[in-house]
């Protein structure tokens, strides 16, 4: 099959930020013997092509789109991938994205199918029966071996923001080298600093969130380097702390002092990379969320 991400709800600049979000879904469907492209705009293959559209829809051009093919002569196929919990108010009630959740609902009600990488649970909106929850995994085409020395201890990967910046500053006037990576880095620079890194930071980037970061948990795990998870999880998500440092806000600082202190921290996170290399698949993680009716469509064509 071919899978074709149509980006065009993304500004080209701000598609850095989805790289996570699209890289380990393109390796693992090419392991599994797909075809994978990118496009905007007015690239978009009919079936059976499938086309996948990364959730931000607060301009309602591409749901417009969607619905004017949808109603013309050819026949195209639509998947979404969500990202953020549907219940998070900050991001589907936020008055600088006022028609985000609308234009989700719209879609949700065009598309053939649904990827959410997060367990949120999407059956109370039209169409929501038609989504699966997509777990990340590993996947042997995004390992990195770096022979890069691990001279910063700790990373934020992400906007650091004012519920991390409190952290990057305790840990700087604890005298580690901290960087953060402020969300906007191109593939060849954030993956540098992941690479250097002895310790990547997951947390929260606001209090009361339910789930963890997969993209970024499994982005810093390819590459070998320690993650510290916050520990708000309790959902099937939490199953990634079996490859992480389950922390607090509270201890989160004095525990990482402790690790990079040790000197362990390059030994702790390749053993959790193994682990997470024997335990977990992207490729059969995609097989179980094509568990779809258009999928055996699909196949059959």
């Amino acid at each position: 099959m071919r899978f074709h991400f149509l980006l065009t709800n993304h500004f080209r600049y701000g598609c850095f930020r989805i790289e996570d979000i699209c890289v380990p879904i393109a390796t693992g469907l090419g392991e599994l013997g797909h075809t994978v492209t990118y496009g905007f705009d007015d690239d978009v293959p009919p079936w059976p092509a499938v086309n996948l559209l990364v959730e931000n829809f607060n301009n309602p051009a591409v749901v417009d789109q969607m619905e004017r093919l949808k109603a013309g002569p050819q026949r195209y196929c639509f998947g979404v991938v969500g990202h953020e919990d549907i219940a998070d108010a900050g991001m589907f009630d936020n008055p600088s994205f006022p028609n985000r959740r609308r234009n989700l609902e719209r879609a949700l009600t065009l598309v053939d199918f649904g990827w959410t990488i997060v367990p949120c649970d999407y059956g109370a909106m039209p169409g929501g029966e038609r989504v699966r929850f997509l777990e990340y995994g590993y996947a042997p085409g995004l390992r990195a071996d770096s022979s890069l020395p691990r001279d910063i201890d700790v990373l934020f990967y992400g906007e650091l923001g004012d519920r991390r910046l409190p952290l990057f500053n305790a840990l700087m006037s604890r005298g580690l080298k901290v960087e953060a990576s402020f969300g906007l880095l191109p593939a060849f620079f954030a993956q540098d600093l992941i690479d250097r890194a002895k310790i990547v930071a997951d947390i929260g980037r606001t209090d009361g969130l339910r789930f963890l970061t997969p993209t970024r948990i499994c982005a810093a795990l390819q590459r070998g380097a320690t993650v510290m998870s916050e520990q708000i999880d309790g959902s099937p998500l939490a199953k990634l702390y079996r490859y992480t440092a389950p922390v607090t806000i509270a201890d989160f600082v004095e525990t990482a002092v402790v690790v990079v202190q040790s000197g362990r921290a390059p030994e702790i996170g390749q053993k959790a990379r193994e682990i997470f290399a024997v335990e977990t698949s992207m490729a059969a993680n995609l097989l179980r969320a094509m568990d779809l009716p258009v999928f055996t469509e699909l196949a059959a064509t």
